[in-house]
């Protein structure tokens, strides 16, 4: 899995991503694939929207590779490579890359691992060759096994803890029985703890070659200098004479035979049903048809199996989703279920058999049909702009279909109809094999289901009575590492800007570009929990999640097939299915992001608008958001970083808004009517109260034309607009938990940040980067105390406040709080080196760029700017801030801002008793 950097936590994607993302393959203006000599695999892909580039090497080496008592180790190398090589150190390794503004991770799934890295394009050749570095020279040093076992037994944990965690280990067991899929990427405990250093190289040297590889390098670069490049990193490295001795035999059998159920009762909150079934394989004829077919069950509002599933008044779910996933040795389609009522689950089985069953006579919505063709189309100009996370969505489909297939999807895909839908629908679906696991709450009484961990007996015996050859760790590692220049802090940025303010007083912001074929936009509405009356803590959230659930004028499956028709993308939250993914969520204000392509630019802006401003809030459907919101509220409820830092605003801003939870609590949420929605809506996007932030490609003069039209006519609040209290200053210790029967522990601690800390928001901005770095060194990567940990801060108009967070085992909470605080007073005490300046600087300066890949990230960070008071042109201004910080001035902010006498200390999870 994604290796957390310093404040980059723990990333998970849907599988339903996976497919859509693969139509980016045929936007770059320029694609070029090849072999070396030695067999390893090469796609290029240039897109000049950014400078930057992004090279992801994918190595045929996944879970699936591994043998019973191998189970875990190719996820476990994948650490151990960053643990230091023939040429650079541990530490080197990756902080030589996030110094020049860039970023390196690796990912290991069942059918490969990953390894990922993102340089402004002057550097993608230092970045190539710390990749081949860590591929082929690393050395696995003995005296770092025993602290990346620690790191791997802590994100083995981190999973466990996770709400349907329980459930997703029983329906791959019982889906994949049989089969090397049924195995945990992470593996088991029992065999992290005890497999030896020879173990490792030898898994590694059998797998890690050439000809077992693949390499694609995307972004800002010409085409011939990079196969130059490429060659001079990893032409030379020959494969082994021993190439047979490399992968496992994997010949089994996928097919699933008969009706299978299997039910139990695990630690859920909710209950889960999934399913799974044959599908057809890549290369089979049905295979597009059950793709498109799949994508409309996908459709709220519109599909079949959502509307048994979560239409009516009365819904059997909360959450549905249907997933076609394919493998190199089979396919399945996957339709899973969550439901806050156990006692619906026989029903819900019933209706996705009888559902799918129906299929072959069904007839699709015509309009949503193209409608989804559509928004392939416009996912191609998406994609194009993400680089490396690209890499992260497709890499299951480069070991299922190749290249080949991926560069053909998006023509594939076009060319299905729905009588194919059909017909492969009678094939598959009208009287299917399946397995579907059934996993619900536990009662008191009831013995919980528990997820096989390894045994642990077997393993010692096998690495006691097995001899691995030894192997020459040296021999391909004779290369140069590229000079680099000094990095410079300036944005080259040819982009028109225009900021106005209508007289109903609408903040208006416009960028205007030729960079991207993307429409963007973004509406920021000021002040969300200060405008949150007391008992309806979570009342901006359920507004966002209504508006898209029909307009006065359009219902709910009407905006749902409008949207499609122009491939619109709209967010109004961050997504509940990706861990740490609240990012854009905050206190400060409420955000909805949409983006469309130029071509339905005025259409997009019209549709969007009409959703901003008119939205219906039908009762029933305010009942249906109202269900889900409730599910996600109880699956947040029992995790352990999510409850921590609750916990942590709830003690820091006591009594004041920020205090309560920011998508508010079960009693909150249940409370609130359909006309509480409406009052809440007028008042916090009220015009005086939003931002709207455009970045297009369209000019500033006609885009102006349409938000006059639209929005000029809007007539401003009488009512009073508020804005956060600041916390009370924490004299000592403030304390606070909550117990979870959870394998880990999470801790939040840090304090506020008065006004007067914005004159020193560089120095702030170092420091923390700073203390991230040494948090993530100290107590991960030298103690093994946290597979994830971090430090951050953030601002608000009036105050901010700063926080270290860390995810870590109950024996060793203790030593975790005290290693935070030791760094802090450190930091305070001896300041940081010169050399750490350079590098925190470097790193914003990278995270800035990253930031901003994406027209919908622009206009939202262009509306953060604003909110918070910042000008146009604030990153250049901010770059140069940082350019004056030093040695003396961080140790000021430090002293007087990171407290360690006055904090506030926050935990969930299970605690020592001392």
């Amino acid at each position: 899995m994604f290796r957390s950097g310093p404040s980059i936590f723990r990333t998970v994607v849907p599988v339903f991503i996976l497919l859509t993302a693969l139509c980016v393959a045929s936007v770059a203006s320029t694609e070029t694939y090849y072999e070396l000599d030695n067999g390893m695999e090469v796609v290029l892909r240039e897109n000049h929207s950014a400078p930057l580039a992004a090279s992801i090497i994918f190595v045929k080496s996944g879970s699936k590779f591994e043998s019973q008592y191998e189970n875990g180790i190719t996820h476990f190398l994948e650490h151990l490579l960053f643990d230091g090589t023939t040429h650079l150190g541990r530490l080197e390794l990756d902080q030589s890359v996030r110094d020049l503004g860039g970023y390196i991770n690796a990912f290991t799934r069942k059918e490969l691992t990953a390894y990922l890295c993102l340089l402004p394009s002057q550097y993608v050749e230092y970045g190539l060759a710390v990749q081949a570095d860590m591929l082929f020279c690393s050395t696995i040093p003995e005296e770092e096994l025993a602290k990346e076992r620690k790191v791997v037994l802590e994100e083995i944990s981190s999973a466990a803890d996770s709400p349907g965690a329980a459930a997703e280990k029983f329906y791959s067991a019982k889906a994949f029985a049989g089969t090397p899929y049924a195995r945990p990427v992470l593996g088991y405990a029992p065999f992290i703890e005890n497999i030896p250093r020879a173990a490792v190289i030898d898994y590694w040297r059998r797998n890690y070659v050439p000809a077992n590889m693949s390499i694609l390098v995307v972004g800002d670069f010409q085409t011939d200098s990079m196969k130059a490049m490429i060659q001079r990193v990893f032409g030379g490295i020959e494969n082994p004479t021993d190439m047979a001795s490399g992968q496992a035999d994997l010949t089994f059998n996928a097919t699933i035979e008969g009706q299978n159920r299997f039910d139990t009762v695990a630690a859920v909150p909710s209950t889960y049903i999934d399913f799974s079934f044959n599908a057809p394989k890549i290369d089979q004829a049905d295979f597009f048809a059950v793709d498109l077919l799949t994508k409309y069950l996908t459709m709220d509002e519109i599909s079949p199996l959502w509307l048994a599933l979560k239409g009516g008044a009365d819904p059997l779910a909360s959450e549905v989703s249907i997933n076609l996933v394919p493998r190199e040795e089979f396919s399945r389609v996957e339709v899973s279920v969550i439901s806050e009522a156990a006692e619906n689950r026989d029903r819900i089985v019933d209706t996705v058999l009888h559902v799918l069953k129906t299929l072959s006579t069904y007839q699709a919505d015509a309009d949503a049909i193209e409608g989804l063709r559509v928004s392939a189309r416009c996912e191609e100009i998406y994609n194009s702009e993400k680089l490396h996370y690209y890499g992260f969505l497709i890499a299951p489909l480069v070991a299922a279909g190749g290249w080949d297939f991926i560069g053909k999807y998006g023509d594939n895909l076009q060319a299905v109809t729905w009588d194919q839908c059909q017909q492969a629908a009678g094939r598959w679906f009208d009287d299917p094999a399946y397995v579907v696991t059934v996993v619900r709450p536990a009662g008191e009484t009831e013995i919980a289901f528990a997820p096989e961990t390894g045994k642990a007996d077997e393993i010692v015996a096998y690495f006691d009575s097995t001899e691995f050859p030894t192997h020459d760790l040296g021999k391909e590692c004779d290369f140069t590492y590229p000079a680099t220049d000094e990095v410079i802090f300036e944005i080259e940025d040819r982009a028109e800007y225009h900021q106005e303010t209508l007289e109903n007083g609408l903040t208006v912001i416009i960028k205007s570009s030729p960079d991207s074929r993307v429409f963007a936009l973004s509406i920021l509405g000021k002040g969300r929990s200060a405008h949150e009356s007391p008992g309806q803590a979570g009342i901006t959230d359920l507004v966002n999640r209504c508006i898209e659930k029909g307009t006065i004028t359009r219902d709910a499956e009407t905006l749902v097939r409008d949207l499609a028709k122009i491939g619109a993308e709209v967010t109004l939250t961050d997504n509940p299915w990706i861990p740490f993914d609240d990012h854009y969520t905050t206190r400060r204000f409420s955000f909805m992001k949409f983006a469309t392509i130029d071509e339905f630019a005025e259409e997009g802006f019209d549709l969007f608008s009409e959703m901003v401003l008119q939205p219906a809030f039908d009762p029933t459907q305010v009942e249906k958001v109202r269900g889900q919101m409730m599910g996600v509220l109880g699956r947040a409820a029992g995790s352990p970083s999510k409850v921590a830092r609750d916990l942590f605003y709830a003690t820091l801003f006591e009594s004041k808004a920020y205090a309560e939870p920011v998508m508010g609590s079960p009693r909150s949420i249940g409370t609130i009517s359909p006309e509480d929605l409406k009052a809440h809506h007028a008042y916090i996007y009220a015009p005086e109260n939003m931002i709207l932030s455009i970045a297009t490609s369209r000019s500033v003069e006609q885009v102006m034309g349409w938000v006059t039209d639209r929005f000029g006519s809007l007539t401003a609040s009488k009512e009073e607009h508020k804005r956060a209290a600041p916390p009370d200053p924490v004299s000592g210790v403030k304390t606070a938990h909550q117990e979870l029967d959870k394998e880990q522990i999470w801790v939040r601690l840090g304090g506020a940040l008065p006004a007067s800390a914005a004159q020193d928001y560089a120095s702030i901005a170092i420091a923390s980067s700073i203390l991230s770095n040494r948090l993530y060194l100290n107590l991960r990567e030298k103690q093994g105390l946290a597979y994830s940990v971090g430090a951050g801060y953030q601002f608000d108009r009036d105050f901010g406040w700063y926080y270290s967070a860390i995810g870590t085992s109950p024996e060793t909470y203790q030593q975790a709080v005290d290693g935070i605080m030791l760094e802090i007073e450190k930091l305070k005490l001896d300041g940081p080196t010169v050399a750490e300046i350079a590098k925190a600087r470097n790193q914003i300066w990278g995270r800035l760029m990253r930031s901003k890949l994406m027209r919908v990230n622009q206009a939202y960070y262009q509306a953060v700017d604003n909110y918070l008071g910042r000008g146009l042109g604030y990153d250049q201004k901010l770059l140069d801030g940082l350019q004056t910080v030093t040695v003396a001035s961080i140790r000021r902010a430090c002293s007087l801002y990171f407290r360690t006498d006055d904090y506030v200390l926050a935990s969930a999870g299970k605690k020592p008793e001392n």
